[in-house]
């Protein structure tokens, strides 16, 4: 959690996308703690990173606060700027706070995308048109 000075410095190192937050977040998995899939070349660290923000962005809603979750950096560097161990793979930041009167999400991320774009081409028992 980056909330002091310094600490929300080293985010705007990092990336131009804290907008003013006071509270970042950076989720992060150790990379030697992780489910490593049969055949022993991928793991589950960045799933299982994704889904603990998820639920910290619902808590968040939940209780009255927004979040906006931020990819737009270089995951190499910001491990470095945030002095994380080389173990520690950062998946990415959240910012949290109130959102500005008017602001929200650019049109790109409420366009509607087709289904079989965004899964291929496969029918799964008749479940998607």
């Amino acid at each position: 959690m980056l909330q002091s000075q310094e600490g929300l410095a080293k985010v705007d190192q990092i990336t131009p996308c804290r907008y003013g937050s006071t509270t970042v977040l950076a989720v992060a998995f150790d990379s030697k703690n992780v489910f490593t899939y049969p055949g022993g070349k991928l793991d589950s660290g960045v799933e299982d990173a994704a889904i603990v923000a998820t639920h910290l962005m619902l808590a968040a809603k939940d209780v009255g606060v927004d979040s906006c979750w931020i990819n737009f950096f270089d995951p190499e560097a910001a491990a470095g700027e945030l002095e994380l161990p080389e173990n520690e793979k950062i998946l990415m930041l959240l910012d949290l706070g109130y959102a500005a009167e008017g602001g929200g999400p650019l049109p790109n991320h409420c366009s509607v995308r087709n289904c079989q774009r965004l899964f291929g081409i496969c029918n799964l028992g008749g479940i998607l048109p």
